[in-house]
């Protein structure tokens, strides 16, 4: 073959890979467009099983059924109560939650991933035993999908389990503290009975998100925990009451600017300048004046949101130190 020959076949194959590619972008647009189309067709229907306590689906196969359950596991996401009730119906009556519920046994790791993120988004918690189990798959990809779809579902059965995964290391913390946080408040009760978890890893992870989740009544609860035998268990438990506005924990957390590590101490005069009060205050000048670098930064802010105007005055002593320097310097910008 010469080398003119040579140079036509390849040019005729670019052409031919180029004729390809149009026909397949055509396509797919087409595709897209016939797929956007049933969407719109189809969306009053989906509303109106939402919105419509006796609302009847319609009647629907292939394609169609296919739009019609993605815009249901759209609405979803965004749903809560009821409607998101009315949409579970539909999925467990129409067969897909169990389909997905097999899918999360497959060998095919694709096939137990979609199942897995699938499931959260059909609003049935008839998927809510399946998830748990699929905490333990091999792979962290599953794992982590049916973290997400705990959460979604509101899954309280799960808050032991999820924080047991992110003890082990078997899901990222960030994954477990988002699904733990769409539980949201109903988390609290199994939460605060994991404040008395043998293990401090737990206790940590529960005073967390008690913090976040919880209300100042949960403060009983966690004043154990500042005396806790685990510096990370106090130092979590300093950082909770502070989030939550505790007062009945104020004398406690002075208490606490006396531990012998460090983090604690900074931990707890964070939450004490979260709280306020005038006897914090005076505790915190001292912390302010003479602990080390990082407890003391912390006393130093903590002290300019209670009391300004101490900070101010105080800083003009000679033995102010840097940290009350540095506050009294923040307040005059």
């Amino acid at each position: 073959m010469t080398l003119v020959s040579v140079v036509l076949v390849l040019a005729l194959a670019g052409v031919a890979l180029v004729l390809a590619l149009i026909v397949l972008r055509t396509w797919r647009s087409a595709r897209d467009r016939r797929l956007r189309d049933v969407a719109e067709r189809l969306r009053p229907a989906a509303i109106e099983l939402v919105d419509t306590p006796d609302a009847e689906p319609p009647a629907l196969t292939g394609t169609e059924a296919r739009v019609f359950a993605e815009l249901l596991a759209h609405y979803s996401r965004m749903l809560r109560g009821d409607d998101d009730e009315r949409i579970g119906a539909y999925f467990e009556a129409s067969g897909a939650v169990d389909q997905l519920r097999l899918r999360l046994r497959s060998r095919r790791l694709r096939r137990r991933v979609g199942a897995a993120f699938g499931l959260g988004d059909m609003a049935s918690e008839r998927a809510i035993p399946d998830l748990l189990l699929a905490l333990d798959d091999p792979s962290v990809d599953v794992r982590a999908a049916a973290t997400r779809s705990l959460g979604r579902l509101g899954a309280t059965a799960a808050v032991e389990p999820l924080i047991g995964a992110s003890v082990a290391q078997r899901v990222p913390r960030s994954v477990t503290g988002a699904a733990l946080l769409e539980i949201g408040p109903a988390a609290v009760p199994h939460l605060l009975d994991l404040l008395d978890h043998p293990d401090a890893h737990f206790r940590v992870h529960a005073a967390d998100l008690v913090g976040l989740l919880g209300s100042a009544d949960a403060a009983d609860v966690l004043l154990p925990r500042l005396r806790d035998a685990s510096s990370e268990v106090r130092a979590a438990g300093a950082a909770a009451m502070g989030r939550l506005g505790a007062s009945a924990g104020r004398d406690q957390l002075i208490d606490l600017l006396a531990d012998r590590v460090p983090f604690v101490r900074a931990a707890a005069a964070r939450a004490l300048g979260q709280i306020g009060g005038r006897s914090a205050a005076a505790a915190l000048l001292e912390v302010a004046r003479h602990d080390e670098f990082d407890p003391a930064a912390e006393a130093g802010r903590a002290l300019a949101r209670i009391d300004p105007e101490l900070v101010l005055s105080c800083a003009e002593d000679p033995d102010a130190g840097p940290h009350l320097r540095e506050a009294a310097d923040r307040l005059a910008l």
